[in-house]
């Protein structure tokens, strides 16, 4: 017989490499055994992925911009709303002749024009826009519109150019980070509960740009012997305005400061970026990360004169004439931490010539748009259950063998998938006992009872046709609108069949029952990742093959695979039903070449019919089912392949029934 070979989990490796098929031969069951031919069939086929979709891939990028009063120094012109610093005639005599217009509203022009190009050629970025001084204010979107992220169209553009009149007088770092944090975790919770997929083919990008240090800062201890310095920027830094940070009643208050408490001290600042760039890790998301961008002109400092001094910092044990260095020294330092702990870039534009080439476009704004391959190709069975030397009869598919549902302890139906019709699956409960579950006779509060005033007229649903129920997605805490809620590869249901966690993406790392057998090698071989049955999976395992066939001009993959070895049993007779009847499922996954990892797929599902009623009936006669792509549905048409006979691969058995998987 010829050797076959296992189907990776994930296939960006494959690709990248331009294999057409990888070995495990460890794990691989061996074929010497198999000699019993007359029960095993093979499925075989063709399936594609679909072709690219750049608009499904979206960048939302956050312009965090210093608007204080201190800009009309460092990026002239700039006003403030009333007649203030930025009006005096100091300040108005050192714009450099011709300047009509901020470096930084030229270069956020040029960036938001970037990415309509990049919409136009079917891209999806969106931005949100914070400027910052005091407090964070003048947002866009408007808040007004409810939208935390908008494709930038012509209504930006005057926006943009009102940014040059609005300057204020603070320059609170610690209100534009939490800002910024609070936009983007809301942006993700938001898509968590709407489009939960989108979550990891979306890179969240964060711009920060600022002229100078945090302002001001302000120090719950009054007393400490030493303070942080130019030369010791991450110690605590002393009161910059001692009248602000401990008086009773003051103006131009900073939201969320309370009189005698830190603000702007380094750990606070940390802690906000950390932050950040930890909802990548807790939301699945494709990517966060921070770049920062320092617009400091010295020479346009020092021709302020005493007047800046205050404004950029004023630092004992500093020569007056370096205290523009002191202050670049310190912004620098903690911009590059910034970028550093936010995988970004930090840039920096030192005088007048290099602020008037500012530029945003360089950044990395790119998209993780890329062809979808395939991520899961997996075969369920749904009539049989493995035992201990070859597989076992399960009429219903439901986990549970006919033999323990007939038993005396269990009494469940062994054609009914939930014989308590709690929409709680029998082999969903009976793997729970230890959790209070009955699989027979007893309507579970946690499932649905139509006459119980907790669940009124409750009907079964599964969402996300992955062959649970929205009662056993809501007990495991799973997404119901997400057939592989952890993104390993394998369905909730077939993990939750086993008592596995599906919402840890651990299959592949584990060895649940200590046979030298990774879970996930089980599942998709059809074994019990539960129980040592290493001899059965030799003898017993799926076999996979699987090759790319044809890599189509929209950008499209078609691969042609064979899974056999697959066991057929003698099921019984049933009302309406043929002797020997055989359901197998199969699963199709596929996601973007460049997140095949962590995305959770785009599923779609197959189921196909076989026949075997030894010794006379057989069918197929031959050794192989052959599937078409167009055999392969959203799984929520085959939720429940039983009342789906017309749409699986041959000949199905005439007036069966089923319920909802478990």
């Amino acid at each position: 017989m010829r050797r076959l070979v296992r189907l990776p989990l994930l296939m960006a490796g494959l690709l990248a490499t331009g294999l057409l098929s990888c070995t495990d031969s460890m794990l691989e069951p061996r074929t010497e055994q198999q000699t019993h031919v007359d029960d095993r069939v093979m499925l075989q086929g063709r399936v594609c992925t679909r072709p690219p979709n750049p608009s499904g891939f979206p960048v939302k990028v956050v312009v965090v911009i210093d608007e204080s009063g201190s800009m009309c120094i460092s990026d002239p012109p700039g006003a403030q709303t009333d007649s203030g610093f930025c009006q005096r005639a100091e300040v108005q005599a050192i714009i450099p002749p011709g300047v009509t217009e901020p470096a930084r509203v030229r270069a956020l022009k040029r960036l938001v024009n970037q990415f309509r190009q990049v919409n136009a050629a079917g891209g999806n970025v969106q931005v949100s826009v914070a400027p910052f001084e005091t407090n964070v204010r003048n947002v866009w979107p408007p808040a007004t519109t409810g939208n935390r992220f908008a494709r930038p169209d012509t209504n930006i553009d005057s926006y943009i150019d009102g940014l040059q009149s609005q300057l204020g007088k603070g320059t609170d770092y610690q209100g534009a980070l939490s800002y910024a944090y609070s936009l983007i975790a809301s942006d993700i919770n938001a898509v968590a509960l709407s489009n939960p997929e989108v979550l990891p083919r979306t890179r969240y990008v964060v711009v920060f740009l600022t002229d100078g240090t945090p302002y001001p800062r302000c120090s719950a201890t009054d007393n400490l012997s030493v303070y942080a310095n130019p030369d010791n920027p991450d110690l605590t830094w002393a009161d910059s305005i001692v009248s602000f940070c401990n008086a009773t009643n003051t103006t131009d208050q900073i939201d969320g400061f309370e009189i005698g408490t830190d603000r702007n001290q380094n750990y606070q600042l940390f802690s906000y970026v950390r932050r950040l760039m930890e909802l990548k890790d807790q939301y699945n998301v494709g990517d966060v990360r921070m770049h920062t961008v320092l617009l400091f002109n010295q020479e346009a400092v020092r021709a302020c004169g005493p007047i800046c001094q205050e404004i950029y910092g004023i630092y004992p044990g500093v020569p007056q004439a370096q205290y523009p260095e002191a202050a670049k020294k310190i912004a620098s330092w903690l911009l590059k931490r910034f970028a550093d702990m936010g995988n970004g870039v930090y840039q920096e534009f030192n005088d007048t010539a290099e602020i008037s080439n500012l530029g945003l476009g360089a950044l990395d704004y790119s998209s993780f748009a890329s062809r979808n391959v395939m991520k899961t190709l997996l075969v369920e069975p749904l009539s049989s259950a493995p035992g201990l030397e070859g597989r076992v009869i399960d009429s219903d598919g439901d986990g549970v063998p006919d033999d323990v549902d007939n038993s005396f302890a269990l009494k469940t139906h062994p054609f009914n998938p939930d014989s308590d019709s709690d929409c709680l699956g029998d082999g969903f409960e009976h793997r729970r006992e230890d959790q209070g579950f009955k699989a027979a006779n007893d309507l579970d509060a946690r499932g649905c009872d139509p006459n119980s005033p907790l669940t009124p007229r409750c009907t079964c649903r599964d969402t996300d046709g992955d062959g649970l129920s929205q009662f056993a997605e809501a007990y495991m805490r799973t997404r119901e609108t997400i057939v592989d809620s952890d993104g390993d590869g394998i369905p909730d249901s077939i993990e939750s069949r086993w008592g596995l966690n599906p919402l840890e993406p651990s299959v592949a790392g584990l060895d649940t029952d200590g046979d030298g057998l990774p879970d996930e090698v089980e599942l998709r071989a059809g074994t019990d990742p539960t129980r040592r049955d290493r001899a059965f999976f030799e003898k017993n395992g799926f076999q996979y093959e699987t090759r790319i066939a044809e890599v189509r001009p929209d950008g499209s993959i078609c691969y042609d695979y064979t899974v056999s070895n697959l066991q057929m049993v003698a099921t019984p007779d049933r009302p309406g039903s043929k002797l020997g009847f055989n359901l197998f499922k199969l699963w199709f996954a596929e996601a973007p070449e460049s997140g095949v990892a962590t995305d959770y797929g785009v599923w779609r599902a197959a189921c196909a019919w076989s026949q075997y009623a030894p010794p006379s009936v057989r069918v197929p006669v031959g050794p192989e089912l052959t599937l078409t792509n167009d055999n392969f549905m959203v799984p929520t048409e085959l939720s429940n392949p039983w009342d789906n006979q017309g749409r699986c691969v041959g000949a199905p058995p005439s007036g069966q029934q089923g319920g909802l998987l478990p």
